[in-house]
């Protein structure tokens, strides 16, 4: 290795084999092997990142004796749990990497899980399975479920139980002196409001406790038409969403398939919109909720039926591997859509040369907007969708086009947005700005308060970043 290499990295070779011998994982640079793997994150093209230093911890205090190391060399520190990484690249930072961390264990008495940092969702859901219990699991099996709670989660139980972060029960936290906390309503009850939605603002969390729910089976599925219904498609769900009982959750989507073999034939080439639902009560309430939207005309496919809860991913059939293509994405909570609106979305991301891959509208409302500020900040309580567009290209520079189309759809459907962030699906700019608008003002100020105490240097600012008052705005 280059002697170069730890100059500029402002730490010495006899130093870092100081810290290798304090871990009981391990601890890569750049040039050791298996570096470059510990890089990686979901979606590889789209995101590089070089950290000076990576640590695969094998245990809590793995990550304590990471934090103190990157204090004495004023490292930035940056958190990949086992999904789809953190917003900003981790260049010249100590990452941790939580990849050999993955162990799940439910306790059926409490109706409670246990779930290290590296643990994907789909592996909570399948293990909770085995107990006729489900967590507040996300659309996607891929993404980490540690992360995808603390910034907020929302999927497919969330209009009927509240937004996944309500179901956080206590907290490992390692704070940014290294100190490890047991956090929870009763011990630094502050500390775990915040935590609930800041999506890892406060320090680096290597597990937490979050409720399980009674659910077995479900009614679920999608319905896929081609395009050229696209806006009576929409036009029907948008009546219809104001209709279904909290215990139904929807997201409509425009989609393009390519002409590929793992694409189902009658999907392959195809320009289409879909609607996917998952309602948790009897099979025959379901197929009824669900007959206006799958009467429509003739579909191209009509996957509904009644689901173990452990296939809940087939909903909506998300990709375990990110497609070989670079991303960009933007988000906004809607307040409702015009007919205008409706025609702008429909004639735009259904053009197939637009370069706008995926349009997808979350249903929200329920317990979702019932959640109360003292339980937790992260929450959005006007918004009745959530809007996300994709593009997506091949290289960097075709992907231009799909950004001018996501930018001119975005600048026709402000007038009907109310400004409200999700952080979960807040898209590729994660700004100060967009994380202050992920929580009322009040809210906002305790987090501040709170990233004072315990940050108050952010160390811990490869998120949606809550800026300690010291740096000033």
């Amino acid at each position: 290795m280059s002697t170069e290499y730890f100059r500029s990295a402002a730490f010495d070779l006899d130093r870092l084999q100081t810290l290798r011998a304090h871990l009981q994982g391990q601890a890569l640079v750049p040039g050791d092997e298996g570096y470059d793997k510990a890089c990686l994150t979901w979606n590889a093209r789209t995101f590089e990142q070089h950290p000076a230093i990576i640590v695969l911890p094998a245990v809590p205090a793995d990550v304590s004796v990471a934090v103190i190391f990157a204090r004495e060399y004023e490292l930035p520190v940056a958190v990949q749990g086992g999904g789809h990484g953190h917003p900003h690249a981790a260049d010249g930072a100590l990452l941790v990497n939580f990849m050999h961390m993955t162990s799940v264990q439910i306790n059926v008495e409490n109706a409670t899980a246990r779930v290290e940092a590296g643990v994907r969702t789909g592996d909570v859901v399948q293990a909770a399975h085995l107990y006729g219990l489900a967590p507040l699991n996300g659309l996607a099996s891929s993404v980490g479920f540690v992360g995808y709670l603390l910034g907020g989660g929302v999927g497919w139980l969330t209009r009927q139980y509240g937004l996944g972060a309500s179901s956080i029960r206590s907290v490992e936290l390692v704070t940014a002196t290294g100190d490890l906390l047991q956090v929870n309503e009763k011990s630094y009850p502050d500390l775990f409001w915040g935590l609930r939605g800041s999506g890892g603002n406060f320090g680096i969390v290597t597990s937490l406790e979050c409720s399980l729910y009674p659910v077995r089976e479900i009614f679920g599925g999608q319905v896929v038409y081609p395009i050229a219904r696209g806006k009576e498609v929409l036009d029907t769900y948008l009546q219809w969403v104001k209709t279904v009982p909290d215990e139904l959750t929807s997201v409509v989507r425009i989609m393009h398939f390519p002409a590929l073999p793992a694409v189902p034939p009658a999907l392959r080439g195809m320009s289409t919109i879909i609607c996917m639902a998952s309602y948790n009560g009897r099979e025959d309430e379901g197929a009824a909720l669900m007959q206006p939207m799958r009467t429509l005309g003739e579909p191209l496919l009509d996957t509904f039926a009644w689901l173990p809860y452990s296939q809940v991913a087939t909903i909506s059939n998300d990709p375990s591997e990110a497609p070989p293509l670079f991303f960009h994405v933007e988000s906004g909570a809607l307040r409702e859509l015009t007919q205008s609106d409706v025609t702008t979305i429909v004639d735009l991301a259904g053009d197939p040369t637009s370069g706008v891959r995926l349009v997808e509208m979350r249903q929200l409302g329920g317990a979702f907007a019932r959640q109360q500020e003292s339980i937790m900040p992260s929450g959005t309580y006007y918004a009745t969708l959530h809007l996300s567009m994709m593009a997506a290209a091949p290289t960097v520079d075709q992907l231009d086009a799909g950004r001018r189309a996501v930018a001119t759809m975005m600048e026709a459907l402000r007038p009907g947005m109310t400004g409200e962030v999700l952080l979960n699906l807040a898209g590729s700019h994660a700004s100060p700005e967009q994380a202050r608008a992920a929580y009322s003002p009040e809210s906002y100020r305790r987090l501040v308060t709170l990233k004072d105490r315990y940050d108050p240097k952010n160390m811990f600012r490869f998120n949606y970043n809550i800026i300690p008052s010291s740096f000033g705005r």
